[in-house]
């Protein structure tokens, strides 16, 4: 039987020596070599199955499974899958062969799309017994991390792969630390702070510390270089010690390519400009109390220009490698049409025209689209599906209600009701019409006239077919808006809404009728806690909420400037900003994801989502 097996491994593997040397270019050749060697694996799995059958039931499972196994790596996949039903595992195989076959199984259910049944045979009894110290176990570890990764069960992914990283050294090592990195760094804050109470091995623990170590100093790359040799210093016995994830391993690299003069073009004349400016500088002037090394600051007022192009060459003419600005959407679709940029630049707002293949034209803004897309992704998650709208009659406002339609009906939903407003409108008119209560006024007048008694009660009913209200309106409209809506019986409708129905102040008394909104902010607006922030509210003029949201943009971009070609070559997938989670998306355009608030007494609070929304 030895004899036998040894034979059949000895025609695979000069099946695969002829498979390697198939060469890349075009050769007449090479189809001839190729359907060799596919002749050769499948004269080898016949082999195998045909010897299967002369053997007793556990010599027999060994060389099926051998085959099974051989088929997958050759792309036999239909083949395999019915090879595999038509067999049956005998009871008194060794663990190690129970594992290779649950990890066959599980294979074959992945390329089948049937991800579900695949984590089934990779978490039962027969995969109970891998052991991560041996190869066979470092392989199964790594395959459940990878299928738990394709379903999103990240954190039981992240334990299978720090399983699977203390077995030593070799070519996989590296691609293991990145798949474990990646998914570590896609956990929030407090997933960590729990992975970490919840961590029983040293190799977990110490993944996770890492992990922690560089989140707190997302936006500092000298104290990240920092932390992690203090890492290596407390986790001297870990696997990472001696190979970092290629993402950290980068991070010098970055450092050492920063730029060392940024160009920044503004508006200073104006207060969004100047807002971003006063941000800009205070996240200058922290990273400089960390360390001397900064970049020079050139800073160009675009207040008066109309044309992008001569301010910006002032500014690429005087050295700088990183420009910062325009702010004004006209200048970067000028940009935009350029076939190619001489310095990597950093727009602050974004073009109109679709994402664009440009190397050095990042792109990032505060844009309503990005609150929008996620109130929207919010109440659909809460189970509603028909929505209404009031916003005010403006343009600008028609362009944002168009925007919240189309991506309302792109998940399914439907708006029912809409209604606009302005400076003259009555907002008890206007709630009367988006809730119907004025049709049920008329049909009370109807039945008066049919019946006219004084003594007939008649107490108005709002429509019931709208699961929320999307509210576009500033907190002095919301203050109106929102008691309104009680009055006429539509207090218990769940209203969503953008950043502006906050201003940034604490202020209970006025804000109170606000409470129960849902809203969008950036997180700079809802901590007041924020180092920096006390710090500039201190030294700076006190601003309200649309300056402050400028401000953090300001200090975003600083903190941008050293990761951009890491959101290039995609080794930061996102990082917390005062302006939101920041992500690259196509056409290097960096957008964010808001922090959720609700007003309760008066006062903006973190809105946690539990799962109890829906209603």
């Amino acid at each position: 039987m030895e004899t036998t097996i040894t034979y059949y491994l000895t025609r695979l593997a000069l099946v695969v020596i002829v498979a390697s040397g198939v060469g890349c270019s075009i050769d007449p050749t090479n189809t001839v070599e190729e359907t060799s060697a596919k002749e050769s694996t499948t004269e080898f799995i016949d082999g195998l199955l045909a010897t299967a059958q002369t053997q007793s039931e556990t010599a027999a499972f060994v060389l099926t499974l051998q085959a099974l196994e051989t088929m997958l790596e050759a792309g036999f996949i239909e083949r395999a899958q019915l090879e595999a039903e038509q067999r049956n595992l005998p009871e008194d195989v060794s663990t190690d062969l129970r594992l290779r076959y649950a990890m066959v199984r599980a294979r074959l259910d992945l390329q089948s799309g049937n991800t579900d049944t695949a984590i089934r045979w990779l978490r039962g009894s027969l995969a109970s017994g891998a052991n991560a110290k041996l190869e066979l176990g470092r392989e199964y570890f790594i395959l459940l991390g990878d299928t738990l990764m394709e379903v999103g069960q990240n954190i039981p992914a992240i334990e299978a792969y720090a399983a699977s990283s203390t077995n030593g050294w070799d070519n996989g090592t590296s691609e293991l630390f990145d798949k474990l990195w990646t998914a570590l760094t896609s956990l929030d804050t407090e997933q960590l702070a729990n992975l970490a109470e919840e961590a029983t091995s040293y190799e977990l623990r110490g993944w996770i510390e890492l992990a922690r170590t560089v989140r707190v100093d997302e936006f500092s790359i000298r104290r990240q270089l920092d932390s992690i040799a203090q890492w290596k210093r407390v986790w001297a016995r870990h696997s990472a010690v001696n190979q970092l994830p290629d993402a950290l391993v980068e991070l010098q690299q970055t450092w050492n390519q920063r730029p060392s003069h940024i160009a920044l073009i503004l508006p200073l004349q104006q207060p969004a400009g100047n807002a971003i400016q006063e941000g800009f500088l205070s996240a200058y002037y922290q990273a400089l109390g960390i360390s001397r090394e900064v970049p020079r600051i050139s800073v160009f007022d675009s207040s008066t220009v109309t044309s992008i192009f001569p301010i910006y060459n002032e500014a690429t003419t005087s050295g700088a490698d990183l420009i910062i600005g325009p702010l004004n959407k006209q200048f970067v679709n000028q940009l935009a049409q350029m076939p190619e940029l001489p310095v990597t630049t950093l727009a602050l707002n974004y073009s109109d025209t679709p994402p664009l293949d440009k190397e050095k034209l990042f792109q990032f803004g505060l844009a309503p689209e990005d609150e929008i897309g996620q109130i929207v992704q919010l109440a659909w998650e809460a189970g509603y599906r028909n929505a209404a709208l009031i916003a005010p009659s403006s343009e600008d406002y028609l362009r944002l209600q168009k925007y919240f339609s189309r991506r309302w009906a792109a998940e399914g939903g439907v708006v029912v009701s809409e209604e606009t407003f302005n400076d003259e409108s009555s907002f008890a008119d206007i709630i009367k019409q988006l809730m119907a209560i004025d049709s049920s006024e008329a049909r009370a007048d109807r039945l008066l006239n049919l019946l006219p008694r004084n003594n007939i009660e008649f107490i108005p009913r709002r429509r019931n077919d709208i699961d929320f209200i999307f509210l576009i309106a500033n907190p002095r409209q919301g203050r109106q808006i929102k008691p309104t809506l009680a009055f006429y019986f539509a207090g218990d409708v769940p209203v969503y809404s953008l950043p502006s129905i906050y201003d940034g102040q604490d202020n209970q008394s006025e804000n109170s009728d606000l409470d129960g909104i849902v809203f969008a902010d950036a997180p700079w607006v809802l901590q007041e806690s924020e180092e920096l922030k006390v710090e500039m509210n201190t030294n700076l003029r006190q601003v309200q909420g649309p300056l402050q949201r400028l401000r953090a943009m300001g200090i975003d971009s600083f903190r941008l400037y050293p990761r951009l070609k890491q959101f290039a070559n995609q080794r930061v997938n996102s990082i917390q900003g005062t302006t939101g989670k920041l992500q690259m998306s196509e056409g290097q355009r960096i957008h964010r994801t808001l922090t959720m608030a609700q007003f309760e007494s008066g006062l903006a609070r973190e809105y946690r989502i539990d799962g109890n929304i829906s209603r």
